[in-house]
């Protein structure tokens, strides 16, 4: 019986089932998302791959293209210590025409020397600014270009750096030598005696970058970092521009590295590094969607395992309601039944399997539970109403003797207005005692009865006792609560609270009304109540009552009843009033009604 209850009190719900399919879940779950982290992990392998490799081919060339201007840089510096430039450029004056035509054939011979050692070099010029002639290897001597003359004049220095100077879309690098040479009247400077100048090969340098046109829509970009200088291997003007923007700002924070970037809806990859030689920093990118085309069948099979995943969770799931929670729930729903009392529950299962076992037992449960109400319960209500009877008995005589005397007193002085109203009290008091055929009546009822019986004593002890009764809340009078629970308690307070009191006693009835219970509440100023009374009435009201205890009376009485009709909530409560004497409350709680 009691393992019964116990799973009606677990309330088997919808949760039961809500769990089954998060322990399905909690199974297929990891391998799903294992699935999830092997898809990742492969793509984030392959990304890394790829940008290191790429990483490694910009590395490379900018490495090469470093060591290689760094040659030219070397073989420009070097030139300045060829007789035939020292020649023109420090004694022109004493030089003839002839020695002269031979030094600028000379020295335009080994410009052009100067020029074929490297692809990268478009062609190599010295400039006199003495003789305002500029010798160069791709073309005879001529006049000094004003303006390319001032360019390379004004960022030229005696140095092996690199030094790269970007005017008018052309690239150079430069070499002046300022000893030896006078200071410019009123200008405060002096003019170079020479300037050595090499101008790179855009178009080379162009087609250097295309090698990194290895994958669809992908390229390259070179920019230096005064925002002078841009070099791309592509005619996308948009993606060229946005890449170039993103660059400058990860070089100024980081010398090299990669990054995703998302330009016009496509995603690339992107690796970079920066040269502090060249003030330079080459970029190479790459689309996504090309990287990954090999991975779209494993996203493919990735999305079937996902279907397969989801179709057999709906499978588990409908099967598992099937069948473990509908059946569940019809065995949940009969013990319900009988939490409420219908003890007629009885359910049936057609497959053969353990919920057919368990749904017998059910019904073999029921009518074992239905024999013991029999039994036992039916014999309780028998035994309480044994002691409702022997109280009312032991009520009626004790209380008649006291309330004829008084009235016997009232006629023999003569008090004829205060007997007749004494004569209709105690008859009124003698129908409700003595009716036997309810068991149970209305809240408003028992309030009555209890009011004409203080009454009736309030006119038997006028002159030592003030009574107070307040009325019955409107919304309560309705609730049925077993005959005869405040009466007792008033007449206990009488007989052991106020008996030896002589005047000025109290005995109050009010009532409290809350949310949890409707407490009726009986108190008296009494005397002779000692805390270890009180806690012996406590206990005596907690003591459990055994199989033949048919003749309990007094507050234990009511104290049983009330919990035997309206649950564990319920009851009597004893404690010390404020007014000194036993507060006694009648504790009707109202999820009990």
């Amino acid at each position: 019986m009691s393992i019964s209850w116990k799973l009606v009190r677990a309330r088997l719900n919808p949760s039961i089932f809500s769990r089954m399919v998060v322990t399905f879940l909690l199974i297929i779950t990891p391998l799903y998302v294992l699935s999830i982290e092997v898809y990742k992990w492969a793509i984030e392998t392959q990304e890394q791959d790829i940008s290191n490799t790429m990483l490694s081919q910009v590395d490379f060339y900018v490495d090469n293209l470093e060591k290689e201007i760094q040659r030219i840089k070397l073989l420009q510096f070097y030139s300045t210590n060829d007789l035939n430039l020292q020649l023109l450029a420090y004694q022109p004056d004493s030089v003839d025409d002839y020695d002269k035509t031979v030094a600028v054939t000379q020295l335009q011979q080994y410009l052009k020397a100067v020029a074929s050692s490297s692809s990268y070099i478009k062609s190599v010029s010295a400039y006199f600014p003495s003789m305002n002639r500029v010798v160069t290897s791709a073309t005879f001597e001529s006049s000094i270009p004003k303006d390319e003359f001032k360019v390379l004049d004004t960022n030229s220095y005696y140095s092996i750096d690199a030094q790269m100077i970007y005017w008018n879309s052309r690239i150079f690098l430069s070499v002046s030598n300022l000893s030896n040479t006078p200071l410019e009247a009123n200008a405060g400077k002096r003019t170079p005696a020479y300037i050595i100048g090499v101008e790179l090969d855009q178009k080379v340098l162009e087609n250097a970058l295309k090698q990194f046109n290895d994958y669809e829509n992908g390229g390259a970009v070179m920019i230096d970092r005064d925002v002078q200088f841009e070099l791309t291997s592509t005619g996308r003007t948009e993606t060229n521009q946005e890449m170039m923007s993103y660059i400058r700002k990860a070089a100024a924070v980081e010398k090299s590295g990669y990054f995703n970037i998302e330009i016009a809806g496509e995603t690339y990859w992107a690796v970079y590094t920066s040269s502090d030689y060249l003030g330079l920093t080459l970029c190479k990118f790459i689309p996504e969607r090309v990287v990954l085309k090999n991975f779209q069948k494993y996203s493919y099979w990735f999305w079937v395992f996902t279907a397969t995943s989801v179709l057999l969770i709906l499978l588990y799931s409908i099967s598992t309601y099937r069948l473990i929670y509908k059946p569940l729930s019809v065995l949940v729903k009969a013990f319900r039944k009988m939490e409420r009392g219908e003890m007629e529950a009885s359910i049936t299962h057609q497959t053969h399997d353990e919920f057919r076992y368990l749904y017998g037992a059910f019904n073999t449960m029921v009518y074992k539970v239905n024999t013991l109400i029999e039994q036992v319960y039916k014999q309780k209500i028998l035994a309480q109403h044994a002691q409702l009877k022997q109280l009312q008995t032991q009520i009626i005589p004790h209380f008649l003797y006291n309330s004829y005397f008084i009235l016997h007193r009232m006629v023999i002085d003569e008090d004829n207005d205060n007997a007749a109203r004494f004569s209709q009290l105690l008859g009124n008091y003698l129908k409700f005692i003595t009716r036997s055929g309810e068991d149970e009546v209305m809240l408003d009822r028992e309030v009555e009865h209890a009011r004409i019986y203080t009454e009736i004593v309030g006119m038997r002890f006028a002159n030592r006792l003030t009574l107070h009764f307040e009325d019955t809340p409107q919304a309560c009078k309705r609730i049925k609560v077993p005959r005869l629970i405040i009466q007792p308690i008033i007449e206990n307070a009488l007989e052991h609270g106020l008996t030896h009191t002589a005047s000025g006693g109290v005995l109050n009835i009010s009532f409290s009304e809350s949310e949890e219970a409707l407490d009726v509440i009986v108190e008296d100023n009494g005397t002779g109540l000692t805390d270890e009374k009180l806690e012996r009435m406590n206990e005596s009201l907690n003591e459990k009552p055994g199989m033949d205890d048919v003749e309990t009376t007094g507050m234990q009485n009511i104290h049983r009843r009330l919990r035997y009709r309206f649950g564990a909530g319920s009851g009597l409560l004893l404690s010390r009033s404020e007014l000194g004497g036993l507060k006694a409350v009648i504790r009707i709680a109202r999820d009990d009604i």
